[in-house]
């Protein structure tokens, strides 16, 4: 097992996370719904990471009809909101951090995806190390509220939106500590 630290972080986050991308690290509040209060910090911008680690934002620009853009990755997001994310394995969870990288949130988008694959999971399977065994993962991708096990790389692309962009898909990992939001943004 590879000790997680700051620089296999960077490592890991930059490549997964190149393009137009979105993931931060902020702390998770005590008590229930800790964690959401936690998410909408990241997502409104309002903290930073708690061990002082590479994060990363590259939402895309906005245009007249979009709200969204570089200091507004997000739409305004309440705690209410985080009803429309589903609770997903880890290995879904890896999934879901790998496909974020490709066309439309698909494998098939990926270059070279067949070759790549164990090196991106590998990627993927260290940014969840960082959150513990026990950190629960969510994604907005819908196929996780029918199977919260299930193979996320042949998922369907239906998406409960945390934006006003054409489509956003991602992965919400929290410890009792820190809460970890990673995104992904198509314009198009």
């Amino acid at each position: 097992m590879t000790v997680v630290d700051k620089e296999t972080w960077k490592t890991a986050v930059c490549e997964l996370f190149g393009g137009s991308a979105f993931a931060a690290v902020g702390p998770s509040e005590e008590g229930e719904g800790g964690w959401r209060r936690g998410a909408v910090d990241v997502m409104r911008l309002r903290t930073r990471d708690p061990r002082g680690w590479w994060s990363i934002n590259n939402a895309p620009e906005g245009d007249v009809h979009t709200l969204c853009g570089p200091d507004r990755p997000f739409l305004p997001p309440r705690s209410a909101d985080f009803d429309a994310v589903y609770e997903v394995s880890r290995r879904g969870a890896a999934q879901v951090l790998v496909t974020l990288q490709g066309d439309w949130f698909l494998t098939a988008g990926i270059p070279g995806f067949d070759k790549r694959e164990p090196e991106l999971i590998r990627h993927a399977g260290l940014i969840l190390e960082r959150f513990g065994h026990d950190a629960l993962c969510y994604t907005n991708a819908s196929a996780a509220r029918d199977d919260p096990n299930g193979d996320m790389f042949g998922r369907e692309a239906a998406y409960e939106g945390f934006t006003d962009y054409a489509l956003d898909c991602g992965v919400i990992v929290v410890s009792p500590t820190e809460v970890g939001v990673f995104w992904g943004f198509v314009i198009d």
